[in-house]
């Protein structure tokens, strides 16, 4: 449940914030200068966004991590031996601690944490805004940004080659001649049912998979009322809540007129690991595979 409500906590931020613009940083003009040898000018980075933690062990920097977010949980083990941060109540005095010489934010944090960012980097430390990825094509452009910012741009590149491949591989896996699935991604159950229309991850995703988004005709992550998904009629529910799938279907099966829906007539309601899907990291593909099974069910 922690990670959902990160989800919806970002949704509604980005939204407030106006989805201000990403990768703001303070330069410095020392470590800028360095040559871009694979050696990072970074040695004590504080990540402050799961995705972007993931990001940084791939690129061979899980050594230079000194803090993380709360919500982190992978790698395995990722928070031991590291400082830990409510990314959405920053304290400065803990980031001080750390001793960090960069901050790997993501521009969510601009709104609820931004005071202490700025602050941060009028003492002289690094701090990043990573622009909210909204699709697969941006996410390889995150691993490129910040493989550029590390000097690990020949692993970040390398990274975007083999995340690509991948994903190929699992839209080239769909079913020939299939029906396009109507499908409805619930990411949080209360108090308010939330979903993702356009410009989301998840959009972005059902749309490789060749499927239709119950919600395309709204804007960003909202929450929904009961009686317009009854008028969506998905032929598919697909919960990113972490519980089981007999917990989903005691849930959608206790909400009145949903009984009138395909998915509930035709049994399909699913749930995928909301971790995988909803984080545009390394694991994108995995996430994607994880939706095509739930999707395409033999």
């Amino acid at each position: 449940m922690k990670r959902h409500l990160w989800i919806v906590m970002i949704a509604t931020i980005l939204i407030l914030a106006g989805c201000s613009q990403g990768n703001d940083s303070k330069s410095s003009n020392n470590k800028d200068k360095q040559a871009s040898d694979g050696k990072s000018p970074y040695h004590r980075i504080v990540s402050l966004m799961p995705s972007n933690t993931e990001i940084l062990y791939e690129l061979g920097l899980g050594d230079n991590v000194v803090g993380v977010s709360t919500v982190d949980d992978y790698p395995k083990n990722v928070k031991k031996g590291k400082k830990q941060f409510d990314s959405m109540n920053l304290n400065k005095e803990a980031l001080l601690k750390a001793k960090p010489d960069l901050i790997l934010a993501h521009e969510s944090q601009k709104s609820s944490s931004g005071k202490v960012l700025d602050s941060l980097k009028k003492d002289g430390i690094k701090v990043v805004y990573v622009k909210d990825a909204q699709s697969i094509d941006e996410t390889y452009d995150t691993f490129k940004s910040i493989g550029k910012l590390t000097h690990k741009e020949k692993q970040a590149n390398q990274l975007v080659k083999e995340t690509k491949d991948n994903v190929n591989k699992v839209v080239q896996s769909i079913p020939k001649h299939h029906k396009k699935q109507n499908v409805f991604i619930e990411v949080s159950s209360k108090p308010d049912i939330y979903t993702a229309g356009q410009h989301t991850f998840f959009n972005d995703m059902l749309n490789k998979l060749q499927a239709k988004n119950s919600f395309n005709d709204i804007e960003g992550w909202k929450s929904v009322s009961k009686e317009s998904i009854i008028k969506h009629n998905p032929d598919i529910f697909i919960s990113t809540e972490g519980m089981s799938q007999s917990d989903y279907k005691k849930i959608i099966e206790k909400r009145g007129g949903f009984d009138k829906t395909n998915g509930v007539k035709h049994n399909r309601i699913e749930t995928v690991n909301g971790d995988e899907i909803s984080r545009p990291g390394p694991r994108i593909d995995d996430g994607l595979k994880e939706l095509r099974d739930a999707i395409y069910k033999k």
